[in-house]
């Protein structure tokens, strides 16, 4: 197990020091983070003075935004905001916590996903509703493999997901909310990337890492940030594998005896 952490720390250590890295991600959606696993990720991570986003269930998902806060994520992600009521629920649950955690040394960020047919329709009722409510709402994410199925098109780096993130980006940015790019990021999504740098593109993020967009990112570069991302991502889940094997092997033996006591 201990290789397996060292592995881990030094690839997070490796990332730290590329200069556009803005924060490693976790999730309790897709990727089902457990509380344990989580604990290790921040601690890491506040080792290294590297900001934790961490992505929570949905906009009703108060337990989980509560443990956000438990955590010290710096910034908290609601995923599947696909209405003006979504954005109001998870912001109300987010600000009632705000002063129970206000020992805090800094406050977390609250990140909204756009991921989907409905949420993309819906996306300037969605901003009015921030506008208007002055909701605290840091940076808009779209998520891209979601909306790509949602749309029924088969590459996210597609000219019609392209157009779709860049009016998002020029709505948001008109009301000064940060704009981040992910879904699927992989070395091939270099064009898709630089191009919407050069319409001030904020940052774009692969499943574990968030980096800074720069409109100079060469395409070695980014392939070697995204490659460095991943095999961060590979560290993580060689190092969950062998934690849960070594859980597994101790309970096997636990069983054993108990088969053996039966007979």
């Amino acid at each position: 197990m201990k290789t397996y952490l060292s592995v881990l720390e030094n690839s997070l250590l490796d990332l730290s020091k590329t200069s556009q890295l803005l924060a490693i991600k976790a999730e309790f959606e897709a990727e089902g983070t457990r509380i344990e696993e989580l604990s290790v990720l921040s601690q890491l991570c506040c080792k290294y003075s590297i900001p934790l986003t961490l992505k929570v269930g949905g906009p009703s998902a108060s337990r989980d935004i509560y443990e956000a806060f438990q955590l010290g994520a710096s910034n908290i992600l609601i995923p599947m905001v696909e209405s003006s009521f979504a954005v109001e629920v998870c912001s109300e649950t987010f600000s009632k916590l705000l002063p129970v955690f206000h020992v805090l040394k800094q406050k977390p960020k609250l990140f909204v996903n756009i991921e989907t047919k409905l949420a993309v329709k819906n996306f300037d009722s969605i901003l009015q509703t921030i506008d208007s409510y002055k909701l605290p709402i840091s940076s808009i994410v779209l998520g891209r493999t979601d909306l790509s199925a949602s749309l029924n098109i088969s590459d996210v780096n597609s000219l019609e997901i392209f157009e779709i993130a860049k009016q998002i980006h020029t709505k948001a940015s008109s009301r000064s909310i940060g704009f981040t790019v992910g879904g699927n990021l992989s070395t091939n999504s270099f064009e898709f990337i630089d191009r919407l740098s050069s319409f001030g593109l904020d940052s774009f993020e692969s499943r574990k890492c968030t980096f800074r967009s720069s409109k100079n990112c060469s395409r070695e570069y980014f392939v070697d940030i995204i490659n460095k991302g991943l095999q961060f991502e590979l560290a993580w889940l060689r190092y969950k594998r062998a934690l849960y094997e070594l859980r597994s092997a101790e309970e096997n033996i636990r069983i054993g005896v108990i088969k053996a006591r039966i007979e």
